[in-house]
C-alpha cells in the first residue's frame, strides 16, 4: 500500500507534527507493506503565490507514484491534494483536524475552494464530533467519519515518573492545565475559576504549561487576582518532566473555547491527563466532549462561564470518593483511546476506498 501525506510539519512540539509522527509510527506496525512518504509545509509549500502553478505540478508527480493522498487538515493541505490531484485517479483523504478545517468556510475567498475540495475527497475524516458538526453546519449532507486521537497510554504508568524529576518539588498540591497560551484555550476562564477556589484551598497552585501570545495579558489578569505566587508558567519541559506534573497534579483543567471558529481540534491533552490517572474539566460544544466523559471520568462546564468551572474543582477536591472514582474512569478511558485503536480505524478505511 502506498500512502503520501500532507502535513504542517512532523516536530514532536507541534499539535500537527506530534499527530502525523503518532500516526505514522502505528500505521507502520498495523500495515506491514505500507510504503509512504510525507510532504509538509516548509518543503513543499511556495513562500510567494506566483510558484504556486510550480509547486502544484512538482506535488502532482509526486501523487503519480502512489496510490492514496492523505492530508492532515483541511487548510490548505486538503485544498492542496484536492487542486494536484485532479484527473489522477488517485483516492483522496482529508482529515479534519480543527481551525484550518472550520475557520475557512466562513471566509468568503476560502469558502467555495474549501467546500469544493471536502466534496472532491474519496472520505473526509474529523478527528472530534465537534469538528464534523461545525463542518456540517456549512455542508449539511456531507459524508464525514470520526476517527478521535489516540494516547500512549503505557508512557504514563511508569512510577518513576512520580519522583525522579524534580520538576515539581515545591509545586504540590496543584492543578494543571496543558498547551500553548492562546484564546481559544480558555486561559482566562480558568484562571477565574482557580481565582474563586483559592481561598478554600489555600495551599493549593495552579501550573499552566506553555507558551504563547497570551502570556502577558495572563501575567496581568493573575496580577489583579493578586495570585502570582499560586499560579506558575513553565515550558521547555522534556518528556519526563511534562509526565511527572500529570502524574502529581490533583485534576486537570482546560476550558476550550470557540473564538471565532478558531476551536480546538481535539483535547490530547485530555487524554494524556487520563492515562496519568488525573480528574479532568473541559467544556461543552468543544473537542473536549469526545475527549472525557462527563460525570464519569470528569466535568463539562458551559463555555465562558468560570463560576461553574470553579464548582467542578470544587466538587472533586472535596470528595474523595468522587475524585478516586473519576482517576479510575480516566485510566480505563485512556486504555481504551489509544493509538492502536486509531492505526485499525485507518487502515480499514485505507482498505475500504
Amino acid at each position: 500500500m502506498r500512502i503520501i501525506f500532507l502535513n504542517h510539519d512532523l516536530n514532536n512540539n507541534t499539535g500537527a507534527g506530534r499527530f502525523g509522527l503518532l500516526l505514522l509510527n502505528y500505521l507502520k506496525q498495523e500495515i506491514p507493506d505500507l510504503e509512504y512518504r510525507v510532504l509538509t509545509h516548509d518543503n513543499f509549500l511556495p513562500d510567494k503565490k506566483n510558484k504556486l502553478l510550480f509547486s502544484l505540478l512538482k506535488i502532482r508527480a509526486i501523487f503519480k507514484k502512489y496510490d492514496i493522498i492523505h492530508a492532515l487538515d483541511g487548510w490548505p493541505y486538503g485544498i492542496i491534494a484536492a487542486l494536484a490531484s485532479l484527473g489522477l485517479k488517485r483516492k483522496l483523504i482529508i482529515t479534519a483536524v480543527g481551525t484550518g478545517a472550520i475557520q475557512p468556510l466562513y471566509n468568503f475567498w476560502k469558502k467555495p475552494i474549501m467546500v469544493w475540495a471536502y466534496r472532491r475527497a474519496d472520505q473526509v475524516v474529523a478527528v472530534s464530533n465537534n469538528t464534523k458538526q461545525e463542518i456540517l453546519k456549512i455542508i449539511p449532507n456531507l459524508d464525514i467519519q470520526v476517527i478521535n486521537h489516540g494516547v500512549e497510554f503505557e508512557k504514563f504508568q511508569s512510577a518513576d515518573w512520580r519522583t525522579k524529576p524534580k520538576i515539581i518539588d515545591g509545586l504540590r498540591p496543584y492543578i494543571l492545565s496543558v498547551g500553548s497560551l492562546k484564546k481559544r484555550k480558555g486561559y482566562e476562564y480558568s484562571i477565574s475559576a482557580f481565582a474563586e477556589i483559592s481561598k478554600k484551598f489555600p495551599n493549593l497552585k495552579y501550573v499552566i504549561v506553555g507558551r504563547g501570545p497570551e502570556r502577558e495579558a495572563l501575567k496581568l489578569q493573575i496580577t489583579n487576582y493578586k495570585l502570582q505566587n499560586k499560579i506558575i508558567f513553565l515550558d521547555n519541559l522534556n518528556e519526563d518532566e511534562l509526565i511527572a506534573l500529570y502524574q502529581n497534579a490533583e485534576l486537570f483543567i482546560l476550558l476550550p473555547q470557540d473564538i471565532k471558529k478558531d476551536i480546538e481540534g481535539f483535547g490530547l491533552v485530555f487524554l494524556e491527563a487520563a492515562a496519568a490517572g488525573l480528574p479532568v474539566i473541559g467544556t461543552k460544544a468543544s473537542s473536549a466532549e469526545d475527549a472525557l466523559l462527563d460525570g464519569r471520568n470528569g466535568i463539562l462546564a458551559p463555555q465562558k462561564d468560570f463560576n461553574q468551572a470553579s464548582d467542578a474543582m470544587v466538587k472533586i477536591l472535596s470528595n474523595t470518593e468522587l475524585k478516586k472514582s473519576f482517576s479510575q474512569e480516566s485510566l480505563k478511558f485512556a486504555k481504551a483511546m489509544n493509538w492502536e485503536r486509531v492505526a485499525q480505524q485507518y487502515s480499514s478505511l485505507y482498505h475500504n476506498l
